[in-house]
């Protein structure tokens, strides 16, 4: 066999069924392995390469499972680099193939090659591990350690470099197994410690962070508020970690009702989180202690706060740790009506009517992925999830364009369940040309285009800034008829009493629908 063949067949291997590519060259000797194993993996042609990392993204974060993505060196590549920093500030297991000259032109200057790059430099900032592979013989051990990174610790993107001598060379090596990462555990030393720190306090609050949906802890989390009778707040890339309708969630961790819970309590069970810009206020938000920080990347633990017991491990893990000791233990909290009443005050919070009613017309466990714009903020805090995976959105690097094409890789994952992107005018564009990569493999994304014909929240910020606006004007399409164009369906609201009926009917059509509402 090739080494393109030995190539997939260790992809195979490790559980890989679906990639996100854009063929070339480089990579004809991996396409024809693929093609001789289209009922194992299947792979998705798409429009642009910043759609395929972003769809290998959407796929990772629902599934739970590595998204794969698939591109040619330099000018292929750097599209794709956009999707690869999303999925890396998001801590998202993607894995990035791309191909690469002839070994024999290593040590040539990239910038006078065909397709030249340094990717191993380009990259490196931007991923958790990179593999160079220059001969057929490194391919097996390349895909093993690439994925013990993916499946270790607190995930990220990881790049496998094929150079294409090394995909055309003959080989009878072996395949190695899949490779399931590292999981640690917490030494009992801590697990003691924050149990003596448990018993003492009265109100103690949880937070629950992306950690817990990496690692899929949903029942144990609940189980440890359940033993604990403590709330939980989520950060805002935690959020689908526990359902928003369980008695122990207040919300989000930067919103007023947890606010208030972070107030009063006297005891912080941080978990699966790294305390980011988003959550904390820049930083400039106080911690109570004494702190417990549970998180899978141990060089978090101490970085933005001061920790009491710090535990760098697998959160789910450790959880089961905790609730093995604490269930047989008749803890005394004093939460009580106090978090009934937390409970009470969220409920009061009023949803913007377009949410509400996209919500009320979803299904359970309908996924969202939410775009940059302004009804999308407001989403983050308004629109119950009910299960991770099911809230997909840049909350960190907030990178326009993820929206339609974050939906079509959750949608690979789940064809059975109804998938919505919530986009601005601005960022649906952005990578628009992907809604034909729906419409070739019938994907039923439903995309919902909140058109005002500028870039609303840029243009907030210059009005409060210096008192007019300017790049923010937009000439947009006839979003129905551009839909129409790729074979996709159209629809139009401009009526607010209209968008419920017409949004239920974009969700029964089982087909790509682009549905404009002009604000």
């Amino acid at each position: 066999m090739t080494g393109g063949t030995l190539f997939v067949e260790c992809l195979k291997a490790q559980g890989i069924e679906v990639i996100f590519g854009l063929p070339g060259n480089h990579l004809d000797t991996v396409y024809e392995a693929l093609y001789t194993n289209q009922e194992n993996i299947h792979h998705y042609v798409t429009r642009h390469e910043g759609g395929t990392a972003f769809m290998a993204d959407g796929y990772a974060r629902a599934t739970g499972e590595v998204g794969v993505c698939m591109t040619v060196p330099g000018p292929g590549s750097n599209n794709a680099s956009i999707g690869i920093c999303e999925a890396f500030t998001a801590c998202s297991p993607v894995l990035w193939i791309t191909g690469q000259n002839p070994s024999f032109l290593a040590d040539k200057d990239p910038r006078k090659s065909f397709h030249g790059l340094d990717q191993k430099t380009a990259f490196a900032p931007m991923t958790k591990h990179i593999e160079i592979v220059h001969t057929v013989d490194q391919i097996p051990g390349a895909v093993n350690r690439a994925f013990r990174e993916l499946r270790s610790g607190r995930p990220g993107p990881v790049l496998i470099e094929l150079a294409t001598d090394a995909l055309q060379t003959e080989t009878e090596l072996l395949i190695p197994s899949r490779n399931n990462g590292i999981q640690t555990v917490a030494n009992q030393a801590d697990i003691d410690t924050a149990v003596d720190l448990i018993r003492k306090s009265e109100r103690p609050l949880i937070i629950s962070g992306s950690g817990i949906n990496h690692t899929r802890a949903t029942d144990e989390i609940l189980q440890f508020a359940q033993i604990l009778d403590a709330p939980i707040a989520m950060t805002g890339m935690g959020k689908g970690s526990i359902p928003e309708d369980s008695p122990y969630s207040i919300g989000l961790f930067r919103d007023s009702v947890a606010q208030s819970a972070l107030n009063a309590s006297d005891l912080i069970v941080a978990i699966g989180t790294r305390f980011t810009y988003r959550d904390t206020g820049n930083w400039s938000l106080k911690i109570p202690q004494p702190l417990i920080h549970i998180e899978a990347d141990v060089n978090e633990i101490h970085k933005e706060y001061r920790t009491e017991v710090g535990i760098g491990a697998n959160p789910k893990l450790v959880l089961r740790q905790l609730n093995d000791t604490l269930k047989e233990e008749k803890i005394s909290c004093g939460w009580g009506e106090g978090l009934r009443e937390l409970r009470r005050q969220l409920s009061s919070i009023e949803p913007p009517q377009i949410l509400k009613e996209m919500r009320d017309v979803m299904p359970r466990d309908a996924i969202l992925t939410v775009d940059v714009n302004i009804t999308g903020y407001s989403a983050l805090s308004h629109f119950p999830t009910y299960a991770a995976g099911s809230y997909i959105f840049s909350g960190i690097s907030v990178a326009m364009g993820i929206g339609l094409t974050a939906a079509i890789g959750a949608q690979v994952g789940f064809p059975d369940r109804k998938v919505v992107a919530l986009c601005g005018d601005g960022g649906f564009l952005m990578n628009s040309p992907d809604l034909a990569t729906a419409v070739m493999y019938n994907l039923p994304v439903v995309s919902i285009v909140m058109n005002d014909n500028q870039y609303t929240s840029i243009e907030r910020g210059q009005l409060r800034r210096f008192g007019t606006k300017i790049g923010v004007e937009l000439v947009n399409p006839d979003f129905v008829q551009f839909a129409e164009s790729f074979g996709a369906i159209g629809l139009y609201v401009d009526d607010p009493a209209d968008f419920r009926p017409t949004f239920e009917k974009a969700l029964s059509l089982d087909k790509p629908v682009v549905l404009e509402v002009v604000k």
